[in-house]
């Protein structure tokens, strides 16, 4: 890192002796990482037009231009800055929801001084070695629920204006064009590289999305897969052209993050024999991908993360309603079903232990599939699987 410079990190959060004790904290690192802070939004914001920054770390709760706000802009100004997201009234739901889903890293304050930096520098490392990316719409729907808030969202795509409405972090409407209601939220979500725009104030609609917002999530992920095949096609693209060298034609095989262990790809290819396969994936209980298999789809990896919390959500109910730790969930969408199914060899319900393997497998199929088949299937290969991840 310092071979080419100190890279520049923008700090933003409302107590100023927070920004002081962290700017002398990172002073003996000058070498590796310049600081900048701004204690609220707007601030950071002109600091952002003026100065090259490599990441923002922000808080959410903020008076004036909060984080949510900040984050709203930085789409619009600088997608690709990567973003560390702390906060003080956050929820085990907040973290799950925005831990490596565009978010860089989500810190739960109060923190020392030490957490920071290693995930500071940690998420240095990351983005330069291209693992980091700036925030997604979905990533941010899944915070303002999570985070309970009321807002209105305007949304800009390829020359449309959109809006989604929130009351308390629940979808009640949206319109774009000639749409509203789920079919408006399915297009935006579909979107690509939308610029968001927070509108304040309170919201008074009707209720017109009927479906929850991780139905929208998984069914515009959908929208947006098919959009991108169909722009490929007009291309004269074809999907052998994407095929990783020794796969099945149309099928595109690729590691994220970390090298898939040997052997881990040819178990998931195991799946691909069962009717209606459109995908499979391996994530680590905090929903790192691990190892992916992918049919003509751009977006497994959202797709894996959003069941992943889906499952982890389930487990958390479960183990309070006394019943223990549920093992597998199945979501029934309108046009895919997604299983999600966890092997622990441990005891802890949420963290990985040393010499036991602890994943979460994704399967993502269509409609006219053999469930009963790929459950068996699925159970099947996660169990092979698990001598590949025991740490």
């Amino acid at each position: 890192m310092t071979a080419s410079g100190p890279k520049t990190v923008l700090i933003v959060d409302d107590e100023e002796l927070f920004l002081r004790t962290v700017a002398d904290g990172f002073a003996p690192q000058a070498a590796r990482v310049n600081v900048l802070t701004a204690s609220n939004g707007r601030l950071a914001t002109e600091i952002l037009a003026r100065c090259s920054v490599d990441l923002v770390v922000t808080d959410l709760k903020m008076p004036g231009m909060d984080g949510f706000e900040l984050i709203a802009h930085m789409s619009r100004s600088c997608p690709a800055v990567p973003i560390i997201v702390m906060t003080a009234f956050g929820t085990p739901d907040v973290e799950k929801r925005v831990e490596r889903q565009g978010v860089a890293h989500y810190l739960d304050k109060p923190l020392d001084f030490p957490a920071l930096a290693k995930t500071v520098f940690d998420a240095l490392d990351a983005s330069a070695s291209g693992h980091l990316e700036g925030i997604t719409l979905p990533t941010f729907l899944q915070m303002i629920e999570a985070d309970r808030k009321t807002c209105t969202l305007r949304v800009r795509c390829h020359g449309q204006v959109g809006h989604f409405y929130f009351n308390r972090g629940e979808p009640l409407d949206a319109e774009v064009g000639p749409h509203r209601g789920d079919a408006a939220a399915l297009a935006l979500i579909a979107c690509e590289q939308p610029a968001i725009e927070i509108l304040g104030g309170r919201v008074q609609r009707p209720r017109a999305i009927t479906k929850s917002l991780s139905e929208l999530l998984f069914e515009g992920l959908r929208v947006k897969d098919e959009n991108e095949r169909a722009r490929k096609q007009a291309r004269g693209a074809s999907g052998a052209q994407s095929a990783a060298p020794g796969s099945p034609a149309g099928v595109n095989t690729k590691s994220t993050r970390r090298a898939e262990p040997m052997g881990a790809n040819d178990k998931l290819k195991e799946l691909a024999s069962i009717d209606g396969f459109a995908g499979a994936a391996v994530y680590t209980p905090t929903g790192e991908p691990m190892a992916t298999l992918a049919v003509d789809g751009q977006h497994l990896k959202e797709v894996g993360i959003l069941a992943n919390n889906v499952l982890l959500n389930a487990q958390k109910a479960s183990i309070e309603m006394g019943t223990g730790r549920g093992q597998q969930v199945h979501v029934e969408a309108e046009r895919a079903h997604i299983l999600a199914r966890c092997l622990n060899e441990g005891t802890d319900p949420l963290k990985s232990q040393p010499g036991k393997a602890h994943i979460h497998m994704v399967l993502v199929l269509k409609n006219d599939a053999s469930i009963g088949l790929a459950k068996l299937r699925l159970s099947s290969v996660i169990e092979k699987l698990a001598e590949d991840f025991r740490v």
